[in-house]
């Protein structure tokens, strides 16, 4: 009988311990706040678009917890180059804390390696070796590993195969850009397309970076380096003059191209040449995301083909590179997690996706050596073929400063502003007078 009320007495305080117990958890600490992991937060500035949002997703559910990446979107739909560029010096410049990692165009590196983290404590000999060259050398000033390669573009000449397979002598024509069309076999193919009353040929030609890389592929490295490379500019050369007034002709004599491309990007060009059933546009790999869009919006079958950027019979000049590389602001509080982001985004599969999902060109030369892939992707074989034979813009220390002194002159000349010759030496006075501004 005792043995009974013993056990009669312990069952009941384990009752009232459990219910404490209980009680504790679901009402204690239902409302008491937990105490907040600590997960960091980190901030990613670029064009933002579907494919980039999606690596993004990626990243923030594998390290969910530990590291969310925060998108800052500057997209190309909003701002040109130069304005993502002005954009993030002056972001850099005030040591916000809204920056860790940022996307910069190949060619800025040596300009925003004065607000970045050199990388070369991270990043070793071997992992350098997994980048294609055209890409990777684009990463270093004074000797030091600034920037990390994310993709590559490689100019190209797109066309309206649906609208070019109405001419009778269709495949000749496409066998001819197919190898690369001349600038003289295009100007009498576009005499030719004119009389339909069709844009023929869109360039980006509003004030910004987009108008220079057009005007480098009219000249040959040897000729980049020649002029560019030195310490005073000489832009009265025949081959700079050649080439301005080739552009000029485009729009004003042979009327190939409409002059609202003077206050044209790639993207408006894109959206121009789709909208008024154009012929031919000077673009990058992107383009084709554009049309698949379109597509989609406008319920229309437009198809496009690819080819090489055309050339003079008498010059070997090639394709601009274009592309982006990513950095690491010196202010960054996270650089090593700003350093995990960067290699996921370098990770084979994930450098597959931005071309599967998004047409940029992969700067992981493990891509181009996927057999699979390229069976399901063949138009990277050509984009790789012409990865190879191309060439970039001036690699200087001021290279911005001398591009926008540049594309502000030739854009006034483009538009009838001011005379060719007057361009040029206005824009020669301007860079070799070191000044920074113009007015």
């Amino acid at each position: 009988m005792l043995n009974l009320k013993k056990n009669r007495s312990l069952w009941f305080w384990l009752t009232v311990a459990g219910f404490f117990v209980l009680f504790f958890y679901f009402y204690v600490l239902s409302f008491s706040p937990l105490p907040e992991q600590d997960v960091v937060k980190l901030y990613y500035v670029d064009n933002i678009s579907a494919t980039h949002q999606l690596l993004i997703d990626r990243f923030n559910e594998q390290y969910a917890g530990q590291i969310e990446v925060v998108p800052v979107n500057l997209p190309f739909s909003k701002f040109s180059t130069n304005e993502r560029k002005e954009i993030l010096a002056r972001s850099l410049r005030s040591k916000s804390e809204k920056i860790d990692v940022f996307a910069v165009d190949i060619i800025w590196t040596q300009r925003f390696s004065r607000w970045s983290l050199a990388l070369d404590p991270y990043f070793s000999e071997k992992w350098k070796q997994k980048f294609l060259q055209q890409s990777l050398s684009t990463c270093f000033y004074q000797n030091k590993l600034m920037a990390a390669p994310l993709y590559l573009d490689v100019g190209l000449l797109y066309y309206r195969d649906d609208l070019l397979q109405k001419l009778p002598d269709y495949e000749a024509i496409k066998r001819k850009l197919d190898q690369r069309m001349s600038w003289e076999e295009f100007l009498a193919l576009g005499k030719r397309l004119s009389e339909s009353g069709r844009p023929v040929f869109l360039f980006p030609a509003n004030n910004f970076e987009g108008l220079m890389c057009v005007f480098y592929e009219l000249l040959t490295p040897e000729q980049i380096a020649a002029t560019f490379l030195a310490d005073s500019i000489d832009l009265h050369k025949p081959e700079i003059v050649a080439a301005l007034q080739h552009l000029h002709h485009l729009i004003h004599r042979d009327r190939l191209t409409p002059s609202v491309v003077t206050g044209f990007d790639e993207v408006e060009c894109y959206n121009y040449l789709l909208q008024h059933d154009g012929y031919f546009v000077r673009g990058w790999p992107g383009f084709e995301f554009s049309v698949q869009e379109y597509n989609q919006q406008t319920q229309k079958n437009v198809r496009i083909g690819v080819a090489p950027v055309p050339y003079f019979r008498t010059k070997s000049a090639r394709a601009i590179y274009g592309g982006w590389n990513l950095m690491v602001s010196e202010n960054s509080q996270h650089k090593d997690e700003a350093i995990q982001f960067i290699k996921f985004l370098q990770e084979a599969e994930n450098q597959k996706l931005l071309f599967s999902s998004g047409h940029y060109l992969p700067a992981l030369k493990a891509v181009y050596q996927d057999s699979v892939f390229l069976a399901r992707f063949p138009r990277l074989a050509l984009h790789y073929r012409l990865l190879q034979n191309g060439q970039h813009r001036p690699m200087r220390s001021d290279y911005t400063r001398v591009s926008d002194i540049l594309s502000f002159y030739f854009h006034q000349a483009l538009k009838n502003e001011v005379g060719i010759e007057q361009a040029l030496e206005m824009a020669e006075k301007e860079i070799n007078s070191h000044r920074t501004n113009i007015n």
